[in-house]
């Protein structure tokens, strides 16, 4: 894995902290007057952040689309912290990642994939708090490996919330299998950890696949379906 040089590193602290204090996405001429660095090279920093991971660039463009977890578009997953600020996140699982990002308690409000009722819980010390119904269930609808052959459909299709009857369902009506990426708020607040805490520091360095997967073996995900 190729390390991220310092052009890259200024560029993305800049991105994560101007989401964090505006709850939009800056311009590449932005980024560059905020950290002193020319334009072009700022463009390229951005571009080799996509390639990275640490962001998604609209297509063809140097502009930013998500920040993971930050959505630079309204989206159906809204995050509320303690003192008012709001965000957009990218799907259900980023919406439960701001909890150890920003290492505070966070309120997540979005609505059933399948059947459109509204969903709102908290997230405290790592757990779901249940406000005006139960805890939800999040559908992570394609196989791990697939997650990155295109991140933008992935966030906005398939990584999505169930509400309580839709995920008991489960797709009964129909004697279906129950889908194989349902899994619970907890165990996606738990796997986000070693992805999404420290985020905010200059210094972050995207954890290595091993990683990750080490954290999915331990939540008991595991089998070809989350192979990465």
């Amino acid at each position: 894995m190729r390390r991220t040089n310092d052009a890259e590193r200024s560029t993305r602290k800049f991105v994560f902290d101007y989401f964090v204090e505006h709850s939009i996405a800056p311009s590449a001429p932005e980024i560059a007057a905020g950290i002193g660095l020319p334009l072009g090279q700022v463009k390229d920093s951005l571009h080799a952040l996509d390639e990275a991971h640490h962001l998604k660039l609209l297509e063809g463009t140097s502009r930013i689309l998500m920040a993971f977890p930050f959505s630079a578009i309204a989206t159906p997953f809204r995050v509320t912290r303690e003192d008012g600020r709001r965000y957009f996140a990218n799907c259900a699982w980023d919406s439960i990642a701001f909890h150890p990002m920003l290492s505070e308690p966070v309120r997540v409000d979005s609505f059933c994939d399948r059947c459109g009722k509204a969903i709102g819980f908290r997230l405290e010390d790592g757990k779901g708090i249940r406000l005006e119904g139960p805890l939800p269930s999040v559908l992570l609808a394609l196989p791990a490996a697939r997650w990155w052959n295109d991140i933008t459909r992935t966030c906005a299709n398939t990584m999505v919330f169930l509400g309580e009857e839709e995920a008991r369902s489960g797709g009964s009506e129909s004697n279906a299998p129950l889908e194989p990426g349902r899994i619970t708020v907890d165990q996606v607040a738990e796997m986000s950890v070693p992805i999404y805490s420290g985020k905010l520091n200059r210094e972050y360095d995207r954890p290595p696949a091993r990683v990750i997967q080490a954290a999915f073996r331990q939540l008991g995900l595991t089998g070809p379906y989350w192979e990465l």
